[in-house]
């Protein structure tokens, strides 16, 4: 059984809240200083919050494309895990490219293989996803690592984004010999919103509600307060459990029918706990979608 439509459409909105725009930006900056003296950018945040859906923003921007005579690939992404090294970063990236390469390939070869074939591409800009991964806590490589990349800034002028968890920040305190951490500029933390003060109230407000037009069916009621504060509630503000919310909803609903309290609390159900046997997956012991106007006011000044 398929999801409906509706919910595969919805899924691929993106909202534009202001730290998504400001990490967004700070990518198309480290991507104007390809092809000369490279900057790259670190972008973090904890899961949720909109790593993945920047980095597939912006290959939508840049994908790839097909010309006379040549592939023209101007943006990849490669995804590492804390086994790599070296040597398996550079076999990664040229995957990533689709460059065939021998199993025996020494790690010299397959460098110039890299840049050779960055040139032939038109890579201009290289995404590395989960490197709080590869960082001194996980790998006694990171020195060679940082290393690495800086050669490879050097060599091909293409810049990097480094993108992953909170830890990915502490990059900054990490600087090897060759100070290769002054190849980046600035580091970008997406979180989740709060609504401890107005400004963020109403920032998690628009950001709701622009959401919420998305619908394919009219629910004006969640965008009042205390729903908005419902929501906030469940999900703490994160975008990826708003999204896995609002996904069981539409998975749900039918089109005709108004969208209740009642409704939002199975979608509440659906998306964080289950049979009911455990509420591990929820950020409350209680349906924030059960609880009266006063207890949701309650609940909510104290986070």
């Amino acid at each position: 059984m398929q999801r409906k439509p509706e919910t595969l459409k919805f899924l691929d909105t993106i909202i534009e809240h202001p730290a998504f725009g400001e990490a967004l930006d700070a990518i198309r900056r480290a991507h104007a200083t390809s092809g000369y003296k490279p900057k790259g950018t670190i972008i973090y945040g904890d899961s949720g919050v909109g790593k993945t859906t920047l980095i597939n923003e912006y290959l939508l921007e840049f994908p790839r494309v097909e010309e006379p005579g040549r592939t023209r690939i101007p943006v990849i992404q490669i995804e590492v895990d804390s086994a790599q090294n070296v040597k398996t970063i550079t076999e990664e990236i040229l995957n990533a490219m689709e460059v065939p390469f021998g199993p025996r390939t020494k790690q010299n070869d397959l460098f110039a293989l890299m840049c050779r074939a960055f040139r032939d591409l038109g890579v201009e800009l290289i995404f590395f996803d989960e490197f709080q991964e590869v960082l001194p806590q996980k790998t006694k490589d990171y020195p060679h690592i940082m290393r690495f990349i800086k050669r490879a800034m050097n060599e091909t002028n293409v810049p990097w984004v480094l993108v992953g968890t909170d830890q990915t920040k502490t990059v900054q305190e990490f600087q090897d010999a060759n100070q290769s951490i002054r190849r980046f500029c600035g580091a970008y933390r997406l979180k989740p919103f709060s609504i401890r003060t107005r400004e963020g109230l109403d920032n998690f407000r628009t950001y709701l509600s622009l959401l919420i037009d998305e619908l394919p069916f009219k629910c004006q009621t969640l965008k009042e307060e205390t729903n908005l504060k419902r929501i906030y509630c469940a999900t703490l503000g994160i975008p990826g459990f708003v999204s896995n919310l609002f996904e069981q909803l539409l998975e749900l609903h039918e089109f005709d029918q108004p969208v209740t309290l009642e409704v939002m609390g199975e979608a509440h159900r659906r998306a964080f706990i289950g049979s009911g046997d455990t509420k591990a997956g929820a950020f409350m012991t209680q349906n924030p979608f059960a609880l009266r106007a006063s207890q949701i006011d309650a609940i909510a000044g104290s986070m």
